[in-house]
């Protein structure tokens, strides 16, 4: 069989990554809707109060394992996020009134952030030795249980395998990830399965096969019988641009190959539970097939909260 070399699009610019098609791709670009000057403020603002090097680590595993801690280590809807500092002014980004449109479209007139915080997409050069080796083969490596609880207010990763937002049974979200830097694939670029919002929910690791005569697309599988075909995008782009993805939809991100810590924010937004008008976001889960919540939904997880080497798909098709 003849086989082409596995890579992706990027979506910058791409006609049919409109929100219009979200129901169907579980995924857009929204393009650049945000001014670059007020991204690159925040962003100088956060380098300065939460700096990243090696010294926001535990500094050493025993310190760790005396200090540190598997459960509630990351930033909080209402408390431990620095994104809620009262110094930070999101104006920019909340009453921006083409950010507000399209979250109308997507979730209502009265749509609700539900939850907002900083990720920062670490380096291998910022992270210490004994860290790099404690995740290794770990397919989701949240380094903020490493972190020492003065900076676990922002949200830190070294890479992140195919993962779905959605955890809790009845949450309904649309995720909204803001890029503050001008970001390309080597910049740990966000990547998205198109429709796979549609099997629902369906358990960590996930069964996930790259096609062998498509180049950018993948088979991913419930476990249960159905299987969708998905194309992967990676999506580019500058300064104050915006993807949005359905909480089930699957996406993750490659390694950091620059010397620049990545910064994003992630907002959750939801439709408010007494509007009746039909949404974007509902209209996305008239698509799905498959379950809406599940348990358990990670078996990447030991009992104690700690990670299990389970490998990753990201790394496992070549994506990083």
């Amino acid at each position: 069989m003849l086989k082409f070399a596995n890579h992706s699009a990027s979506v910058e610019g791409r006609a049919h990554d409109d929100i219009m098609d979200y129901p169907v791709n579980g995924y857009a670009t929204l393009g650049t809707v945000l001014d670059p000057v007020e991204c690159k403020k925040l962003r100088d603002y956060i380098d300065k109060h939460r700096p990243v090097n090696k010294d926001i680590f535990y500094a050493s595993k025993a310190e760790f394992e005396a200090c540190g801690r598997w459960q509630n280590y990351a930033p909080g809807r209402a408390d431990h996020n620095f994104l809620l500092s009262d110094e930070i002014d999101l104006s920019f980004v909340e009453k921006n009134p083409n950010f507000a449109a399209f979250m109308r479209q997507l979730c209502g007139a009265d749509y609700q952030i539900f939850k907002k915080a900083i990720i920062r997409s670490m380096p291998q050069w910022a992270i210490p030795d004994w860290c790099v080796e404690a995740v290794a083969d770990v397919g989701r490596p949240n380094m903020n249980p490493y972190i020492r609880d003065e900076f676990k207010d922002v949200q830190y990763f070294f890479y992140t395998d195919f993962h779905q937002d959605k955890t809790r049974p009845q949450s309904d979200f649309v995720t909204v990830y803001v890029y503050l830097d001008a970001v390309d694939e080597n910049y740990s670029a966000l990547k998205i399965l198109t429709k796979s919002h549609v099997l629902g929910m369906t358990t960590y690791p996930h069964s996930i096969r790259a096609s062998d005569c498509k180049a950018g697309h993948y088979y991913y599988s419930d476990n249960i019988g159905n299987s969708i075909e998905c194309e992967l995008r990676t999506a580019t782009g500058d300064a104050g641009s915006i993807n949005i993805f359905h909480c089930m939809t699957l996406h993750g991100t490659g390694f950091n190959n620059s010397d620049n810590p990545r910064i994003s924010l992630r907002y959750l937004i939801s439709k408010s539970k007494d509007n009746t008008e039909t949404t974007l976001q509902d209209e996305a889960n008239k698509k799905i097939i498959g379950p809406r919540a599940i348990y358990p939904n990670r078996l990447d997880i030991k009992p104690d909260g700690s990670f299990m080497q389970t490998g990753s798909s990201i790394m496992s098709l070549g994506l990083s």
